[in-house]
């Protein structure tokens, strides 16, 4: 099975990732992340050279990206999101992006597919 995690490169994205690969040697992870403050490549250290892996720059927003994964894909765990109260009143526009258009943005294309 193909996998899309979306958010791949944050704390509880990436250690999905990782026990992904480790507990099932059949799948395939795409991860696609944006790398905001949250996310980062080294929470994936250990697997972004396996050839079972995947990682994507991009925004769970961009509705031409995620059709194109989602249509690579078995299946999509969702674990984007902008995260912190206080951050979301400095930024609200981000918050808005990530945690609705991008989830929206998904649906549709799992629709689709």
């Amino acid at each position: 099975m193909r996998i899309l995690v979306t958010g791949g490169a944050g704390f509880i994205g990436s250690t999905y990732v990782r026990q992904v690969l480790a507990r099932h040697p059949a799948d395939d992870i795409v991860t696609l992340d944006v790398l905001t403050y949250a996310g980062n490549t080294a929470n994936l250290a250990g697997v972004l050279d396996d050839p079972r892996h995947r990682f994507v720059r991009g925004d769970i927003a961009d509705a031409a990206l995620v059709d194109e994964l989602v249509g690579e894909c078995d299946a999509v765990v969702n674990f984007a999101a902008e995260t912190h109260v206080d951050r979301s009143l400095l930024d609200p526009e981000a918050f808005a992006r990530a945690n609705v258009v991008g989830v929206m943005t998904l649906l549709q294309a799992a629709r689709q597919h």
